[in-house]
């Protein structure tokens, strides 16, 4: 009887909340011709010069009572190449500690690790190699600095292996990152940026930003009192639609391609307070960094990362797909090479850098296979996911076990005696 009347009170709060939305609408945007400047169509396929790595991973996590965690991670790197079998790279990664922050940072850098071995694998082998990267290998993370001293080893061993990655790159060894699903809007918002740009340069400039709430909410204080068909105003009801570039491309890309590849800058530069920035060499938040000798660590990797050719975005359509894909380029591979970390705003890469991209994009064409976006990273996640059933029956017992050997008592949280009781999970 509960169970009917709760259902009920879901389908009525489920109409109700979906009655206040709007689908998407960018077909009919008087901006899509904007947003299709930036779409190169492109369908050609190439068989790949050399070997294919693919590598994804997965991580589990037990938790005990004060606060003790360990956490098990492991990835999988498979190198193929035409006419043999695929050679496999297995790493297996486990902490564990009191009240550890920083999971996804901790399945970050064994991932990165696996890859740039599989690399390197397949250039001994086979000389030039392809790789795959399960997920974004642009540089984000939490600004607050005790957030940072929570997790800064975890975080310092990841952006050691995302820069040791982005430098074993070149012409003989590629790397690129494909996310399954991606809610960020860098890409529109550039476009709407450069459109203000042509229309009021200091109203731009104060927009600065890859925030489209951010980049709204400046211009919604200048468009008040203006006339409906005021171009300004014509941006602000645009901005209004608060989608996402995977969105809006999938909607309006005719067919298959890519968008023209935008260089990433560093993050830090769009931060509050950072409007003087030009880099990030002399970005407010380096310069707080620099006066805190708790995080000297951080900033000598972060200092090595932007060293490097920033990486680039891009969203990929293969054929037959009805959506795109966001993909991640270092943009080395694209005839970059000036340090990331120059860059004061994101920048869109010229035309030899496009020419370029085809390269890549012919040959993900080729390993394209429905209903998953790339064929080798299907089977490398296969492999390496690791299940919460398994891990509880083979894995947990055996964590349990060893810290009881080791002096603790790993009683289980109340939570879980709670769920394994009446809920038996």
């Amino acid at each position: 009887m509960a169970e009917e009347q709760f259902f009920q009170m879901f389908l009525s709060g489920l109409r109700e909340s979906v009655s206040r939305l709007s689908p998407l609408g960018f077909n009919s945007s008087p901006f899509k011709a904007s947003y299709l400047s930036k779409w190169c169509s492109y369908d050609e396929a190439c068989e790949p010069d050399g070997a294919v790595a693919a590598c994804d991973g997965s991580i589990s996590e037990s938790s005990f009572s004060g606060g003790l965690v360990v956490w098990v991670a492991r990835s999988v790197a498979h190198v193929y190449s035409k006419g043999n079998e695929p050679i496999s790279l297995l790493e297996a990664g486990v902490e564990a500690g009191y009240r550890l922050q920083g999971k996804g940072l901790f399945l970050r850098a064994l991932e990165l690790r696996t890859l740039r071995r599989a690399l390197e694998k397949g250039s001994q082998l086979h000389g030039r190699v392809f790789g795959i990267f399960d997920g974004s290998l642009y540089l984000t993370f939490l600004h607050h600095r005790d957030r940072l001293r929570a997790v800064s080893r975890f975080f310092e061993n990841y952006v050691r292996e995302l820069t040791l990655l982005l430098k074993l790159v070149d012409g003989e060894r590629v790397a690129v990152g494909i996310s399954k699903d991606s809610d960020i809007s860098y890409l529109r918002a550039k476009i709407m940026v450069d459109i203000l740009h042509s229309l009021d340069p200091e109203i731009a400039a104060e927009a600065r930003g890859r925030s489209v709430r951010r980049i709204r909410e400046v211009l919604g204080e200048k468009v008040k009192g203006l006339p409906p068909d005021s171009m300004l105003k014509t941006c602000f009801e645009e901005l209004e639609q608060d989608f996402s570039d995977e969105g809006v491309y999938s909607e309006i890309s005719p067919g298959p391609g890519f968008t023209k590849p935008l260089l990433l800058a560093p993050q830090t530069i769009f931060l509050t307070g950072e409007a003087k920035s030009t880099g990030w060499w002399d970005s407010g938040f380096r310069d707080r960094l620099k006066r805190d000798e708790g995080l000297k660590g951080v900033l000598e990797v972060l200092d090595a990362y932007f060293s490097n050719p920033p990486v680039a975005l891009t969203y990929w359509r293969p054929s037959m797909s009805p959506w795109v894909y966001r993909v991640d380029v270092p943009s080395s591979m694209l005839g970059y090479g000036d340090a990331g970390g120059s860059l004061s705003g994101d920048l869109f890469i010229g035309d030899s850098g496009v020419e370029k991209a085809k390269n890549i994009f012919c040959v993900l064409n080729r390993l394209q296979q429905e209903p998953h976006a790339v064929h080798p990273l299907a089977e490398v996640d296969s492999i390496a996911r690791l299940s919460r059933s398994v891990y509880k029956d083979a894995y947990e017992p055996v964590v349990v076990e060893e810290l009881r050997r080791r002096g603790f008592k790993a009683s289980p949280r109340r939570r879980s005696i709670r769920d394994a009781v009446l809920r038996g999970y």
